[in-house]
């Protein structure tokens, strides 16, 4: 190409380029690929100064992303929503039904191991109450009563479910799992029909001291792990002797240990009864020592923490040195119970109590765990049965736990009794005839309030004797 040829070529493609908008990134690769053909100066200066304004645009335009919203944006359909946020949770997933249609089920893959669960129904028309029952995975999670059609989004949540959850041994986070919901009566349990579509949302929360259950310590290394379950060394003034978890779909789990002399306190660890909306539950754990039946507990666990609750603190107290072999095996509550579920898992922890303080018959450890907190004993009061109350003074201003029982009381029938903070109810418990009275232990984990009295009183039956007994623990 001649230099008269150059010129023409130049000033067409200005003219070209001034008719109309410039696509700059195809622009920019196709003056590339010619400045490597081109060998004259003019060229290459021309070609340079394209690339230079390339430069300064392309960046914006490829850079098409927005920010993640802070508040997820509401699920709606047929004119029904599940809000983007409630209570500061974040809608991670939203189901909403058909109309008419009493029980719907959707997958759902976890993100996050804390969530809480919030369903939504309405019962307008129905003369009986009925509510919404939720599952992950098969397990129960808890319901919601269907409302009268004033409201149309659910503001308590069902349920919260954090990182010690047994939910998440058989919904593990990354794998697929089924979400159900379906509408019944509260009472029978018999399908009913939502007025309008029933409505579920699963949320991230990271608001664990709003939901009071706060995570677990973290695992120590003389700590017993199997399986994502754990038995502490330590918890309060309780200390592990042997622990053991069968394997998935098991019904016995079997270990030796060594007393130190102190009292036992027998943990079991069971989900096969995987949560239950009434209170026939279709599993038992029955517990011996030496293949001499010991205790039988309702099979139920709210921790993978498998040591802090669900205790039965007995009157076992073998000799120290002398080894023992325990046996925790999961026993139908009833003849017709369906087959034991193969995700199910079945553990057991034996600790040695700590130290004790005896008021009346009454053993109060001298120090406890709750919430994840060490207490110590810090005030105890009594009264006579016959009285049927007893009260102390509560700390002002400082989070405590609140113990309450009784001991050798004596009834022909039913004994209630119940703990209260002012005139507010803060627990209950019960026991029956066979019991002679004996109440034993509750303790109420509360928040930091002005001084008032606490009190126990007995709301059913007339104790003959015994002791009532009432104490404060306060953190160390």
């Amino acid at each position: 190409m001649n230099l008269q040829d150059l010129r023409t070529e130049l000033t067409a493609r200005a003219e070209e380029t001034a008719d109309r908008q410039p696509d700059l990134l195809p622009g920019v690769r196709t003056k590339i690929r010619r400045t490597k053909q081109r060998r004259t100066a003019t060229a290459l200066v021309s070609v340079a100064a394209i690339a230079v304004l390339a430069v300064a645009v392309v960046p914006g335009v490829l850079n098409t992303s927005t920010p993640e919203p802070a508040t997820p944006p509401d699920y709606v359909k047929d004119g029904q929503t599940v809000p983007g946020m409630i209570n500061g949770d974040k809608l991670l997933k939203a189901w909403i039904g058909d109309p008419q249609q009493n029980k719907f089920s959707f997958s759902w893959t976890p993100t996050t191991n804390k969530i809480a669960v919030y369903a939504h129904c309405d019962a307008v028309g129905y003369a009986v109450p009925t509510e919404v029952r939720v599952t992950i995975g098969g397990r129960y999670l808890g319901s919601s009563v269907c409302h009268d059609g004033t409201t149309e989004s659910e503001t308590v949540a069902i349920g919260t479910f954090l990182a010690d959850s047994p939910l998440w041994l058989t919904a593990p986070v990354g794998q697929a799992t089924t979400v159900s919901a379906e509408v019944v009566e509260v009472e029978s349990g018999k399908a009913q029909t939502s007025s309008r579509p029933i409505s579920v949302g699963i949320y991230s929360t990271t608001d664990a001291a709003r939901v009071g259950n706060p995570a677990p310590p973290a695992a120590g290394p003389d700590d017993f792990q199997q399986d994502g379950i754990t038995y502490r060394k330590k918890i309060g003034g309780d200390t592990l002797l042997g622990a053991g978890v069968a394997r998935p779909g098991s019904t016995e789990v079997r270990f030796k240990f060594t007393p130190n002399g102190s009292l036992l306190s027998l943990r079991p660890f069971c989900t096969a009864n995987r949560g239950t909306a009434t209170g026939n539950v279709p599993y038992m754990v029955e517990i011996r020592l030496n293949d001499q039946p010991t205790t039988t507990m309702t099979c139920n666990s709210e921790s993978t923490d498998a040591g802090a609750s669900g205790a039965a603190s007995g009157d076992e107290h073998p000799p120290a040195g002398q080894e023992i072999e325990a046996v925790a095996r999961l026993i139908p509550a009833d003849p017709k119970s369906p087959p034991v579920p193969t995700d199910g898992y079945l553990g057991l922890g034996v600790y040695a109590q700590g130290p004790k303080r005896v008021v009346g018959g009454v053993g109060l450890s001298e120090r406890i765990e709750a919430g994840g907190v060490n207490y110590r004993l810090s005030t105890v009061k009594s009264a006579p049965g016959t009285a049927k109350q007893v009260e102390i003074d509560t700390p002002a201003n400082q989070n405590f736990v609140l113990a309450y029982g009784g001991a050798g009381l004596g009834t022909d029938g039913t004994l209630r009794a119940e703990a209260r903070i002012g005139t507010a109810t803060a627990g209950g418990m019960q026991v029956d005839s066979e019991s002679h009275g004996d109440l034993g232990v509750s303790t109420e984990t509360m928040v930091a309030q002005p001084a008032t009295k606490a009190g126990m009183v007995i709301t059913e039956g007339k104790p003959t004797g015994g002791t009532l007994v009432i104490a404060i623990y306060l953190p160390v």
